[in-house]
């Protein structure tokens, strides 16, 4: 018998890699372009993208924009043309839930809760849940003097309650300003999403009390964060050489 080809041993490998699917808008999306050239880097899955349709709202006044632009880029189909991905419409999820070990959450607006319920949703939320849940999470911690940091979960049908894998801080530096501590907080979410299942058997948890899910921050509010930003810096500047000395005053627990 002839040796297997170095295009049949490839063929062989990419087909045995698990399959994963990026949820996202029928629009350009940056999170989703950011996530998807992270995991192409990786070569690690076979990729598919399940497109929602995306609803255009009224633009807000902000004082203080947290995250960069999304609706910028390439569209969806033409990253499916580049890299020879195949698009699935998110209403046939019936038809593709059990073809996919994981679906990653790049931009959705409401999924179907029995959706989440049958199949394996993983979300980066830019918020530490249950602590801080909903909108905006970034600017409410820092208005409420909480920690930072992102949180890679299993959705269900509640608003960010589903099953916690990951808990990562994000890193405040008195060399910070609101712009650069923002930045760094959406390149973690990123990375955290696009190396997800590094974290499935040995993320770490934090012991968290429960928040209620908060809605945009009005511009009134966002005013009060901006005045209050350095104080919080300076007292969680504080907190991150306590972490790093191994005195946290958040409890760690391993993920079951």
């Amino acid at each position: 018998m002839a040796a297997a080809s170095n295009e049949d041993r490839h063929r062989d490998r990419t087909e045995r890699r698990p399959r994963v699917a990026l949820i996202t808008y029928d629009v350009p999306h940056k999170k989703t372009q950011d996530v998807l050239f992270r995991l192409i880097w990786r070569d690690c899955f076979n990729l598919t993208l399940v497109i929602t349709p995306f609803k255009s709202r009224p633009s807000r006044d902000v004082l203080f924009q947290h995250r960069p632009s999304q609706l910028t880029g390439p569209a969806p189909s033409s990253l499916a043309n580049r890299f020879s991905l195949n698009i699935l419409p998110i209403e046939d999820w019936r038809s593709f839930r059990s073809d996919f070990e994981f679906f990653l959450v790049c931009g959705s607006g409401l999924i179907d809760p029995e959706f989440c319920q049958t199949a394996r949703i993983v979300n980066c939320h830019p918020g530490l849940i249950p602590q801080c849940r909903g909108l905006d999470a970034f600017k409410w911690a820092i208005h409420d003097d909480l920690p930072i940091g992102n949180t890679l979960h299993f959705i269900d049908h509640q608003v960010d309650l589903g099953e916690v894998f990951h808990h990562q801080i994000t890193d405040i530096f008195p060399e910070d300003d609101l712009a650069s501590f923002a930045e760094r907080h959406y390149i973690a979410e990123i990375h955290l999403l696009s190396h997800f299942d590094s974290y499935l058997q040995d993320g770490t948890i934090l012991d968290l009390v429960m928040g209620d899910p908060r809605k945009r921050m009005p511009r009134e509010t966002e005013a009060l964060l901006v005045q209050s930003f350095d104080a919080y810096k300076e007292k969680h500047t504080r907190d991150l050489r306590s972490r790093q000395a191994g005195r946290s005053t958040i409890s760690p627990a391993k993920a079951t």
